[in-house]
This record gives C-alpha cells, sequence and structure tokens, in this order.
C-alpha cells in the first residue's frame, strides 16, 4: 500500500466569504517578515480573511484585504506581507474579518494556474533564443455546484460581481491536511438544467493574487 498522502474531497469544509463581522481594535503593527499584528482577543482563525483600516504610520496596509496565519491570543501574522519596508506603526487601526458560510451545494474544485510571461533576451552574441520568465498570473478558480440561487454563497457571488468586490473561499483539507485561502473576483457564473436532472451551475473566480497554503 502506498505511503503517499491523499485527501478525499468528501470531508473537507470549504467556505465561501458572504459579510463582514464586527471590527477589531489593532495596538500594533511590527515591522517583520512576516508582518505580526497586535489585537487584544481578536479571535481570528487560521485563513480568516480581514481587511484592515485606519491605521496611522505604516498606512500601506490600509483597505487591503489580509490573510490570517499563526494566530495565538493577542496576535496573528499577516500571510505573506513583509512589513520590513513599509513605515513604522505609530498608531490606530482595525482589523474587520470576512465572515463565511459552508459552501454544502459544491460538486467541484478546480484551480488552475495562470502563466508567466516569457520575455525574449537574445543578443548578438547569443548562440539559441534566450528568455527569461517574467510576471505571473495567479489563475483562475472554477467552483462547480448544484444551483440554488437564493443560498448565502451564490448569492454572494451575484452580489461581487455587480460590486466588482473581491470573494474569498477557504478550503480545509481533511486529516490535517492544511488550509488554502484563495482571493479573486467573479468573473462568469452559469447554470443550467434539463429533464431527469437537478439544476447545476459554475462560477470561475479570476485570482488576484497569491495562494496560501497554511498548516492545519
Amino acid at each position: 500500500m502506498s505511503s503517499g498522502k491523499r485527501f478525499k474531497f468528501n470531508g473537507s469544509t470549504i467556505q465561501v466569504s458572504v459579510g463582514t463581522g464586527t471590527a477589531k481594535t489593532i495596538t500594533d503593527i511590527d515591522q517583520a517578515d512576516p508582518a505580526l499584528v497586535t489585537s487584544a482577543a481578536h479571535g481570528f482563525t487560521l485563513g480568516q480573511a480581514i481587511r484592515i483600516a485606519a491605521v496611522v504610520g505604516m498606512t500601506e496596509v490600509n483597505g487591503k484585504l489580509f490573510v490570517v496565519d499563526n494566530p495565538v491570543t493577542g496576535d496573528f501574522e499577516l500571510a505573506g506581507v513583509n512589513s520590513t519596508g513599509y513605515n513604522a506603526y505609530t498608531s490606530g487601526g482595525t482589523a474587520t474579518p470576512l465572515t463565511y458560510s459552508a459552501f454544502c451545494e459544491l460538486t467541484g474544485i478546480d484551480q488552475q494556474d495562470g502563466t508567466s510571461d516569457e520575455i525574449e533576451v537574445t543578443t548578438v552574441c547569443s548562440t539559441a533564443k534566450e528568455f527569461e520568465v517574467g510576471l505571473s498570473d495567479s489563475g483562475t478558480l472554477t467552483l462547480n455546484y448544484n444551483y440554488a440561487p437564493t443560498s448565502d454563497v451564490q448569492a454572494a457571488f451575484r452580489a461581487a460581481k455587480k460590486a466588482g468586490d473581491e470573494v474569498v473561499v477557504r478550503v480545509v483539507l481533511p486529516n490535517s491536511g492544511g488550509t488554502i485561502v484563495m482571493i479573486g473576483k467573479v468573473q462568469q457564473s452559469s447554470f443550467s438544467g434539463s429533464n431527469g436532472t437537478v439544476y447545476t451551475g459554475n462560477t470561475q473566480l479570476k485570482l488576484t493574487g497569491e495562494i496560501f497554503v497554511l498548516g492545519a
């Protein structure tokens, strides 16, 4: 029997952001890699998406979505954020969590990475074509589901597309397999049905940044 790891789709927890919760007060953000935020009794969990606002000093973080990593009592890290070059934190600020709903209608999930630019750098001294890899594309996430347009998640997709807002998808693998967090904007949604079937639908998100794979 293979000793390699594998995780069943059934048994996973897949959640989609549908709203916002209560803002928590920030009292400090370290210039560190990763950035460390101090916030008493924040109550955030691994993979929670938050939006930071009203920070004085380290204004680079204002108005942006971040993903919580290594949360403990009183502080948490901002996944993938190196704040060593940011302005020093002075005072103030809030962290408002996005609220999630379990996507129980989900039947399948498909994440496809985008491609990186291929920049030709051939010169007169080259013996063959030469290339450098340029900026990468974060790719797409397609969610297939049983169509239920009044459910929290599917209503959130429509609202996000109309407003141009970002949506957060959090996947928790079974058996302590880790947590995956993806942020993107709704590109398109569709649904279909026919005799002898249930209505089905799908939504495609254009991912807007890093895919975060966090520890269990």
